[in-house]
């Protein structure tokens, strides 16, 4: 799957990655309709949160379907995700 990726300040790509797993009973995967970044994705793109190093992956505002878990849980069949 598709997602982007923080590289630096000023600097990202969209890069494959690996498709999630299920570690813990907790755990849950969801199918995400739609995403977006929101203003903290923003000034980490502008290198403003010096914490967040290479590697990361952006984008966590998001429209979702009902989960996948390894143990049920409920839930409404739409969430949005943040």
């Amino acid at each position: 799957m598709k997602a982007l990726v923080y590289n630096g300040p000023g600097q990202r790509d969209w890069r494959e990655v690996p498709e999630p797993t299920i570690l813990e009973p907790e755990d849950a995967i969801v199918r995400v309709d739609a995403v977006t970044i929101c203003g903290t994705d923003l000034h980490i793109l502008k290198g403003d949160v010096p914490t967040v190093d290479s590697g990361r992956i952006l984008g966590h505002e998001a429209v979702e379907r009902s989960p996948r878990s390894a143990t049920a849980f409920a839930m409404s069949p739409r969430a949005i995700g943040c």
